[in-house]
């Protein structure tokens, strides 16, 4: 998923799965596989691990496809998966139990309970750190790091400790590993207790989530998955780095069975107070009062007019979401052995056999994403968008062309971070028109730029000034 403005990307065992499945109408359970097995027989992933929630009840916890494709070895709902950043989602619920506790405040500064730290890192917040706008460097993105290689904390904040920091705290939203990190940290500086020993004992064992752990250089995991990407038409294994680089950020594993028992203890407010639930979930506000798309670990968003809270994780191999749509009553989670596909697509694809709104707003997404192109009477307008897209990926667009609050917006950090992501991608192969529309000197244009391994829809709005006022880039 691309942040800012850069929006919006078995068989087990018969009892367990009878067990998990019974409250589900045997039609929606069979419409699910159908969901699921579409995306498998596309090859856009090789299995996946799917859990539904609803009204309170764990209504279906499965597997699909392979969980090894060399062995044949079939997902299932114990299948391990990397969850990746699903694991903000419980730091957060591990800081806020340190809360209740009466051991961490969240306005307290970094530097009260991490002192050898940098020095522009001590006046940030344990709530800003929450709410990912500390302004600190992620750390993720440094090109020094070694994937296999077992780091320290020292070492893995080392990448960015002398980095000048994004911004002030507090003034704009910037998703960072290095934030979760640092709350894992002061985790084990409060607690007295190993990140992992602190999630086993305050989260996973008091809701029985028995086979999910956080991921140690040298651990076995049982039932695990293994990572793939396509090349070729084929599915070829992928390496996954060394899990001390992750760690709060990253680094559990879990399986469909245990992430239904997390999406129950979520419906029904376990584990922390409402006052803690509704302090993780509620939009974060920058120094200037507008707010962000983030809480404690989760985004808060709208799909078409409906709410929902989730959140992604990607790392080699692996993708994961989870979808809460608490008005409904609904929680989606899927875990797939593939970083490289949309995995929120299938979690909404799924909530729209339940939620008839979702299925109509997927519908027109959908619509969206097939459409054909268009003649193109305006081919200046396309040849300059063209080219600041290209500039864009490049890194070397000229900030002028954008509209002062764009420019404002984008640069420096999601100009860098479109590079980061599309920048290895080759030359763009096609540059379709989809859509254009010019009302009162005001261009809206829409495009499908086809690379060699994947498309990106480009919504570019271009204002009476000629400057771009709008840009929306999202992979199809």
């Amino acid at each position: 998923m691309f942040r800012g403005n850069f929006l919006l990307l078995a068989v087990g065992c018969l009892l367990l799965i009878v067990m998990f499945s019974v409250f589900a109408p045997a039609q929606t359970v069979a419409n699910v596989d159908s969901m699921v097995q579409k995306w498998i027989d596309a090859k856009m992933i090789p299995g996946a691990s799917v859990a539904v929630v609803r009204d309170g009840k764990i209504i279906l916890a499965k597997g699909y496809g392979v969980a090894d494709v060399e062995t044949g070895t079939m997902a299932n709902e114990h299948t391990a998966y990397q969850v990746a950043s699903l694991t903000k989602q419980f730091t957060a619920a591990g800081i806020m139990l340190l809360v209740e506790d009466g051991m961490v405040k969240l306005d307290d500064p970094l530097g009260k309970y991490l002192p050898d730290l940098p020095e522009h890192w001590n006046s940030v917040t344990v709530r800003q750190l929450l709410n990912q706008v500390s302004g600190i460097q992620n750390y993720a993105a440094s090109r020094k790091i070694v994937p296999d290689k077992n780091y320290t904390q020292a070492e893995i904040l080392g990448f960015v400790r002398d980095i000048k920091p994004l911004f002030e705290p507090g003034a704009k939203w910037h998703y960072s590993n290095t934030n979760y990190f640092l709350l894992g940290m002061i985790i084990e500086k409060v607690s007295g207790k190993s990140y992992p020993d602190f999630m086993r004992e305050r989260i996973f064992k008091p809701l029985g989530m028995n086979s999910t752990t956080v991921n140690t250089s040298g651990l076995k995991i049982k039932n695990a998955a293994l990572g793939y990407k396509l090349e070729n038409a084929n599915w070829q294994k992928t390496t996954l780095g060394d899990p001390s680089q992750p760690f709060a950020a990253g680094a559990i594993v879990s399986t469909a069975a245990d992430m239904a028992k997390w999406a129950l203890a979520l419906s029904k407010g376990k584990l922390l107070k409402k006052s803690s639930w509704d302090e993780i979930w509620t939009l974060a506000k920058l120094s200037d009062g507008k707010a962000t798309i983030y809480g404690f670990g989760w985004e808060i968003s709208k799909i078409y007019g409906t709410n929902y809270i989730g959140h992604g994780g990607k790392i080699s191999g692996f993708s994961s979401y989870i979808a809460r749509f608490p008005y409904d009553n609904l929680s989606i989670v899927v875990l797939v052995n593939n970083a490289e596909v949309r995995k929120e697509l299938i979690a909404f694809d799924i909530a729209g056999l339940y939620l008839p709104k979702v299925e109509a707003a997927l519908g027109a997404e959908n619509a969206a994403r097939n459409a054909v192109p268009i003649e193109d009477t305006d081919p200046a307008t396309t040849k300059f968008l063209r080219e600041t897209f290209e500039k864009i990926i490049a890194g070397d667009v000229d900030q002028n062309v954008f509209s002062p609050e764009m420019q404002t917006e984008l640069f420096p950090d999601n100009i860098k971070q479109l590079k980061l992501i599309l920048g290895s991608q080759r030359a763009i192969k096609a540059f379709d028109l989809i859509k254009a529309e010019t009302t009162q000197s005001v261009k809206s244009r829409h495009y499908r730029a086809t690379f060699e391994k994947m498309k990106v829809r480009l919504n570019f709005t271009i204002n009476a000034e000629g400057k771009i006022s709008r840009a929306i880039i999202n992979p199809e």
